[in-house]
């Protein structure tokens, strides 16, 4: 509480620390009686224990209880704590004032000790995480964090304007919490300042210069779009080789993924070229890829073909062989073993196709009265009705005459009693039913997409007999998949093609089982993904119809103003230079382009790359968070610093009384 004095007429009031020798001159020369006043016998004064630069570094390396340490400490000896705390501050004091640049650094410099100490506890081993991740996580995070830095700045000055006050114990807490604020303010602006402008203009400076690993950046920006899309590069590795498609690449893990190279391809250039080269290969390949699934998966043959002529080229091959087997050891057909035989041999058609097949015997030069070649004869028959049935046939609709399903009742029986006389034939016959048979199956099987369910069961059903037709007829459901894969261009979802509305069930049953269907449907939900990363690496780029001819040049731009469109110009002219402005730097774009479209057969380095790169940003950021957390500290420590006041008022005396009224008493406005 203020000291008041009566004097004239007006009450004078006094600092609460003032000394009465001090009042009692004053009210001698206000009263004009000074001349008469004798001070008292004077008290003698401490020696401070530290002077100069080391008094304020340890000042600030206490956080502002040197003073009242050394104090305290030389007190145990028998000194007065008041006296003693009264010369350290002072020195103190003088010290600031004489020298304002050293003290300072002095105390910047001592500050620091407990800065790092306090500011650098990022660096400490994340122990409490167990017990308060959150806290832990705000306390010991490992990258530069301005709330972290505010935190630290509002602790050391809390600290340091308890150490640094000279008011009594009852206040200290409003002095902390003045302090805490300070601190934090002042160190949240710094940290503002630095994220938003120094460091900013620190790395535009740092990339004209020419410095920085293009490489590095590359890998730190798709680790973060791996992170948005949920996956550490790790887990990204083991789920592009979980899939089937070697083809597949980190553009295709997500979203975050798939944007980031849409911008690294944005601005014309070589990673643009990059990404166009390596999507465009990729959908060029999509068919082939889809027809190889189909081949592996589709039939339990290995030789089956999606493309028909192969598919009869190669069962005609592998079944010659068989067909030489039954030639020579072919049975005798007689009415008692070959009952149905005989009455096909009295209709007037198998007749005809009877001398069609003798006529293709001769052509070829085999006899036809050798009992041995009854069996080559009755082939050559079957083929003849197969001709016969063909021709019976619509060639679009593939609808069979009357006529036709007649011959072809033909057919099976002649078929059913040679079969069961030669063993031989049977077995080449499953190898190789004959083209009619085959192309007949094929075409059927190309009609998946509009035939009824039921009608398609009962295909099956037939076909499945025979394999070399029921592979036919797979090829055929094979051929009309990939032409609609083809129809449906570039941009077509290769899953909703393939399986149009209610199809799904429908074709299912053409696989060889559920698990390989279930496969070629996996397969196909790969190559969707691919394709959306496909349509967000360049396909839906706002300025992708002719910015590498004509934008990125500025022609668009030049062509505009000369026909007299100053607003078209200054349009395109936009039109080219947005990329580069809102891409990044074209060595850092064509880094992440490239590893972004490296096939997963050849992710393993990429990986490698980036796992390093975070490793070796992981120990940056560390560093960073600790300087930035230091700067905190130190920042709290001098905002809440509160510089000494004079501890010997009296030294004062020597001034005018106007002064010393200035200085010590301040007049109320009541007077009495």
């Amino acid at each position: 509480m203020a000291k008041e004095r009566f004097i004239n007429g007006v009450i004078y009031e006094f600092p609460d620390n003032t000394s009465d020798e001090t009042i009692e001159r004053f009210v001698a020369r206000k009263s004009g009686t000074a001349q008469g006043w004798t001070p008292k016998t004077p008290v003698k004064r401490e020696e401070p224990n530290l002077s100069g630069m080391p008094a304020a570094f340890a000042q600030g390396l206490t956080m502002g209880f040197a003073d009242e340490a050394m104090a305290g400490a030389r007190s145990l000896s028998g000194g007065n704590y008041s006296d003693l705390v009264k010369a350290e501050r002072e020195s103190l004091r003088k010290y600031q004032e004489e020298h304002p640049i050293k003290s300072s650094i002095a105390e910047v410099a001592g500050a620091a000790v407990p800065a790092v100490i306090t500011g650098g506890a990022s660096l400490a081993p994340q122990v409490p995480a167990r017990f308060a991740p959150k806290v832990a996580q705000f306390l010991f995070g490992s990258s530069p964090s301005i709330p972290r830095a505010m935190g630290y700045g509002a602790g050391q000055g809390a600290i340091t304007a308890a150490g640094t006050t000279e008011k009594p114990l009852s206040e200290l807490p409003t002095e902390m919490t003045r302090g805490a604020a300070q601190g934090s303010l002042l160190a949240g602006g710094l940290g503002v300042l630095g994220k938003y402008a120094v460091m900013p203009s620190f790395r535009a400076l740092k990339a004209k210069m020419g410095f920085g690993d293009d490489n590095k950046a590359a890998d730190i920006v798709i680790a973060r779009a791996l992170q948005q899309d949920g996956k550490t590069p790790d887990q990204a590795l083991a789920t592009l080789q979980a899939v089937q498609r070697g083809e597949m690449t980190l553009a295709d893990i997500g979203e975050a993924t798939a944007n980031l190279l849409r911008r690294a391809s944005q601005a014309p250039g070589q990673a643009r070229d990059i990404t166009k080269s390596a999507l465009v290969q990729r959908e060029v390949g999509r068919v082939p890829r889809v027809s190889d699934d189909l081949r592996t998966l589709m039939s339990g043959s290995k030789d089956f073909y999606t493309d028909v002529q192969n598919l009869l080229d190669s069962r005609r091959t592998s079944a010659n062989a068989l067909y030489q087997d039954a030639w020579s050891n072919a049975p005798i057909f007689t009415p008692q073993n070959s009952q149905d035989l005989a009455r096909l041999s009295n209709l007037p058609s198998f007749k005809e196709a009877m001398k069609v097949g003798q006529r293709r015997m001769e052509d070829q030069g085999i006899d036809v009265s050798n009992p041995q070649n009854v069996l080559r004869g009755l082939h050559e028959t079957k083929l003849a009705l197969d001709d016969l049935i063909d021709a019976q046939t619509d060639s679009i609709t593939r609808k069979v005459s009357h006529q036709g399903v007649t011959l072809m009742d033909m057919r099976n029986r002649l078929v059913r009693e040679m079969e069961k006389l030669s063993p031989q034939y049977q077995q080449a016959r499953l190898q190789y039913a004959g083209d009619s048979e085959m192309l007949d199956a094929m075409e059927k099987g190309k009609r998946v997409y509009q035939s009824p369910e039921m009608i398609m069961r009962r295909e099956i059903a037939d076909f499945s007999r025979n394999p070399s037709v029921y592979d036919a007829y797979r090829a055929g459901i094979a051929q009309s998949m990939l032409e609609r894969l083809r129809a449906g261009g570039g941009a077509a979802d290769p899953l909703r093609t393939v399986f149009p509305k209610d199809s799904e069930a429908k074709i299912r049953q053409a696989f060889r089982d559920d698990q390989a269907f279930d496969e070629f449907k996996s397969r196909l939900l790969e190559e969707s993904k691919m394709l959306g990363t496909e349509k967000a690496g360049f396909r839906r780029t706002a300025i992708d119809a002719d910015l590498d001819t004509q934008g990125a040049s500025g022609v668009g731009a030049a062509r505009a103003l000369l026909s007299g469109s100053p607003v078209q110009a200054a349009l395109e002219a936009l039109r080219a230079t947005f990329p580069r402005v809102t891409g990044m730097p074209e060595q850092t774009a064509q880094s992440v382009a490239s590893k972004l479209t490296t096939p997963t057969t050849g992710l393993d380095p990429v990986i490698e790359g980036i796992l390093r790169s975070l490793q070796a940003e992981e120990t940056a950021l560390k560093s960073q968070s600790a300087l930035a957390n230091i700067g905190g500290a130190l920042a709290g420590s001098q905002a809440a610093a509160r510089r000494p006041t004079p501890q010997y008022p009296e030294d004062t005396q020597g001034r005018e009384d106007g002064s010393l009224a200035g200085s010590l008493g301040s007049p109320l406005s009541l007077q009495r």
